[in-house]
C-alpha cells in the first residue's frame, strides 16, 4: 500500500514535534530516538505510518521488542541513516 508523504510545508520544528507527539511516559532517551526518527523521515511517510515506524524503532532499541521479519528488516534499514 502506497503512502502519501508529508509535504515540506508541513515540516515540523523540534518543539512542534515534542508538543504534539511526545508521550507522557517516554523517557528523554526514548523521545530523543523517536524524535530523530520522525525528523529524518518526515517527508518520506505519511504521519500515521511514520508514527508507527518510529514507535517500533524505539521499542526495538529501548525495550528489545521483536517484530515480523519484514518490519524488522525495514526498521533496521531505516535505522542505518540515523544511527
Amino acid at each position: 500500500m502506497a503512502t502519501k508523504s508529508n509535504t515540506a510545508n508541513e515540516k515540523k520544528t523540534s518543539q512542534d514535534l515534542e508538543n504534539k507527539y511526545r508521550l507522557p511516559t517516554e523517557s528523554k532517551n526514548q523521545w530523543d530516538l523517536r524524535k530523530r526518527f520522525l525528523e529524518n523521515y518526515w517527508d518520506k511517510y505519511d504521519e500515521d505510518r511514520l508514527l508507527c515506524l518510529a514507535q517500533c524503532y524505539v521499542n526495538m532499541r529501548c525495550l528489545g521488542c521483536k517484530y515480523s521479519k519484514s518490519l524488522d528488516s525495514l526498521i533496521e534499514e531505516l535505522a542505518k541513516e540515523i544511527e
